[in-house]
Parts: structure tokens; C-alpha cells; sequence
């Protein structure tokens, strides 16, 4: 299975540990048009919102049930996984998203220290 990730899974070492083993296949840089990246209501982290026109950069990774169930208790409650279209290195493909409960209108900028700290505190 194909999981999309634009935050603080983009960083590699962080995923590993999110998902319980290191990534085996190389993560593939996409795009996943028609959304922005916007804060979670209540919180620093990013989430998706609708936005025509816009794209969010990220990286697809192949992901095993046992990983998926990982990501899934990494990301809590407040998100949920979602199929999208994206635009990959060859063309359009299908993965999931994770896509939170409550985004607001605030855009979300990458914050390296944050990002690391929710990872490595997981």
C-alpha cells in the first residue's frame, strides 16, 4: 500500500520509528493537487484542506499492515485515512492520506525542531 506523507513523516528516520522498521524502498517525491497545508485546529502540526489551484509537495512511501497500524496510532485519533490521486514521478497514482478532523486556515510552514520532537517523542 501507498501512503502519502507531507509533514512530519517526509523525514525518513522519523518514519522508521513512527512505523516500527526503517523504509525499504526509496520514498518517491509527488504531488498532491488540489490541497494546502493548513495547521490542525488545536495544535502545531499540519493537516490538508481543499484549496483548487494549489498542490502539496510530499513523498509516497510503501507501507506493510503492520506499518499502517503504527502510522495510524502515530497520528491519533484527530486524523484519518483518506484515497487520493496524486501526481508521482511517472504519472498519476493512488495512496492514502492522512487528513486531520479540524483544519483551519492558518497555512502550516515546516518547523524542523517540532517535527523532530513529535517523532522522536513516539
Amino acid at each position: 500500500m501507498k501512503i502519502f506523507v507531507y509533514g512530519t513523516l517526509t523525514d525518513q528516520e522519523a518514519f522508521g520509528r513512527c512505523a516500527g522498521r526503517p523504509v525499504r524502498h526509496a520514498p518517491q517525491p509527488a504531488r498532491l493537487h488540489g490541497f494546502t497545508r493548513v495547521l490542525l485546529r488545536g495544535a502545531r502540526y499540519p493537516t490538508l484542506r481543499r484549496a483548487p489551484g494549489n498542490h502539496v509537495p510530499g513523498m509516497v512511501i510503501r507501507v506493510n499492515a503492520d506499518m499502517l497500524v503504527r502510522l495510524r496510532n502515530y497520528e491519533s485519533v484527530r486524523y484519518r485515512l483518506v484515497h487520493v490521486t496524486l501526481q508521482g514521478q511517472t504519472g498519476l497514482e493512488r495512496a492514502r492520506v492522512f487528513v486531520g478532523d479540524a483544519p483551519t486556515r492558518i497555512l502550516w510552514s515546516p518547523d524542523e525542531r517540532l517535527m523532530t520532537l513529535r517523532s522522536r517523542s513516539f
